[in-house]
């Protein structure tokens, strides 16, 4: 049954499309349906006897010592998870669009990009990966040079999951294509610290 359960929520997240920012691409409601239930699919801890003490857990930041190349880019990535391919499988990823997702009990990731069409700026890659009714963007958005690229960045408050109540949302432009990034995590500061480590190992050919 929970095998079951799986292949249909990874059915649902495969058949999501990050395309174009026209009438193709995935609606918010779609990307929010796939992410809650892929979070669903996630392992639950086993309960524990009532007289067994529980330890204090204190969220870190996952280390990314991951790197997934593939489609002409490089993106680091937590070594315990991996990164798959979110399209449906009669149209998968490709250079010129695509989407990545990977996920764990601490962690959720999403990773978008199209051909940005000569524009130098990414900002609608961020309306495009924000879901509307289940992320919401929180403080002002940080603009930073991070390498070579500059990115564009925003803490978000997201419903998606209970046990990742937030997370971040981040954007840039890489040769022609236009990149968007997105993770829930347990907290603001972990969010940010994934993302900077993201984008330390992001590589794409120009």
């Amino acid at each position: 049954m929970r095998k079951t359960l799986f292949l249909l929520l990874i059915f649902s997240l495969l058949s999501l499309s990050a395309c174009k920012p026209k009438s193709s691409e995935p609606t918010s409601g779609e990307i929010g349906i796939a992410v809650a239930g892929t979070l669903a699919a996630l392992p639950q801890p086993t309960i524990q006897p009532t007289y067994t003490p529980f330890p204090t857990v204190t969220p870190h930041t996952p280390a990314l010592k991951g790197l997934f190349c593939e489609y002409e880019f490089c993106i680091g990535h937590s070594i315990n998870t991996a990164l798959f391919d979110a399209q449906k499988a009669e149209n998968p990823s490709v250079y010129t669009e695509g989407m990545l997702a990977s996920y764990r009990p601490d962690l959720f990731t999403l990773v978008i990009w199209q051909l940005n069409h000569g524009t130098d700026d990414p900002q609608f890659m961020l309306d495009l990966i924000l879901q509307d009714g289940v992320d919401k963007r929180r403080g002002t958005l940080d603009v930073n040079l991070l390498g070579e690229l500059t990115t564009f960045y925003s803490a978000i408050d997201t419903s998606a999951s209970d046990k990742l109540p937030t997370g971040g949302v981040g954007a840039w432009i890489c040769g022609d294509r236009a990149f968007g990034w997105k993770t829930y995590t347990a907290t603001e500061e972990i969010a940010y610290q994934l993302f900077e480590e993201a984008i330390s190992k992001f590589r794409c050919e120009k």
